[in-house]
């Protein structure tokens, strides 16, 4: 007995319709799922700030998500993990009561230290047991201890002889940038900075010039500004 025939139109498909398919399957790719990223807010963490290493494209049935300091996941350095069906959370031995690890992964270190400065790697655990890693950067910058501000002569007659105006800062490392009057100083043509803009000197004085002068040392992190120095001119 022969096999019953299907419609024509099943056994056969025409050339152009075949080639169509082929193509769509070569071409064709389905769209990946965004990557696991870790972002430090803020990003540039100044030493007793708060910061967060917040995590983005986290999976939508995440299992469990835990925090280790460095590039490697170890129990060691462990800070904390967060089971998401219970609802609890359990601390390493790097836990230092600092830390806060938040139900949709992101990790809070409060007054944070230059000792905290380094690498962390964030582990999800999805819930087919399937884990994704990232890792995660924080530069903790230090403070800037105020600088001083001296002038070679706080009274002078207008037309007669320079100024020199010198900020002293006691770090290294640092740049200097001045006001003038509570805004930052625009340069006249009688005014010149050192090279590492530590020294102002202005030649000739001029009346204009008359009023406070300040200098700020800072770095990527933290600044500091000088008490106000009054040049009067006459």
């Amino acid at each position: 007995m022969e096999p019953p025939s299907g419609p024509a139109s099943r056994r056969h498909v025409p050339w152009s319709r075949l080639l169509l398919a082929v193509s769509l399957l070569t071409f064709w790719t389905p769209p990946t799922s965004a990557q696991l990223t870790i972002e430090t807010v803020p990003r540039l963490a100044a030493e007793g700030s708060d910061v967060f290493l917040v995590a983005h494209n986290v999976t939508k049935i995440p299992l469990a998500y835990s925090w280790h300091r460095g590039e490697r996941v170890e129990n060691i350095k462990l800070i904390a993990s967060y089971r998401v069906d219970n609802d609890a959370t359990v601390y390493g031995p790097l836990y230092s009561k600092r830390e806060a690890l938040y139900p949709n992964g992101t990790l809070l270190i409060r007054n944070v230290a230059q000792k905290d400065t380094g690498s962390y790697t964030l582990l999800v655990t999805k819930n087919d047991l399937q884990t994704e890693r990232q890792i995660g950067h924080l530069h903790v910058y230090p403070p800037v201890a105020q600088p001083s501000l001296q002038a070679s002569n706080a009274t002078v007659t207008e037309h007669e002889g320079p100024v020199v105006l010198t900020c002293l800062a006691d770090e290294t490392g640092v740049s200097i940038r001045w006001f003038f009057k509570g805004q930052s100083l625009l340069l006249a043509e009688r005014m010149t900075l050192s090279s590492d803009k530590s020294t102002l000197t202005i030649d000739p004085v001029s009346r204009e010039d008359a009023g406070d002068y300040q200098c700020e040392a800072f770095n990527r992190g933290n600044s500091s500004r000088s008490d106000p120095l009054r040049l009067r001119v006459t």
